[in-house]
């Protein structure tokens, strides 16, 4: 498999080194970061609204029932860091 195509890193960002990097979506200051398997499994920044898009996108993908629920607790632990 060719490592050329891929976007990030084969390592986690630290709390400091995720600030220093752009959302891989929109540009904003990225917070939290996502490891895709068809990515090479690299870490890729993003900020907190992308972050929260990817999470309701991927919990409707996956027809999860409580999906509303889940996400407005996560949306709140979000709030209070």
């Amino acid at each position: 498999m060719s490592n050329h195509a891929f976007t990030g890193r084969t390592r986690p960002y630290t709390d400091i080194g995720i600030r220093r990097i752009p959302c891989s979506r929109c540009g904003a200051p990225s917070t939290q970061q996502w490891q895709v398997c068809s990515n090479g499994n690299r870490y890729i920044g993003i900020c907190d609204a992308c972050d929260l898009a990817l999470n309701k996108l991927v919990l409707e993908f996956m027809r999860v029932p409580n999906r509303e629920v889940l996400l407005k607790v996560y949306e709140m632990e979000m709030a209070t860091q």
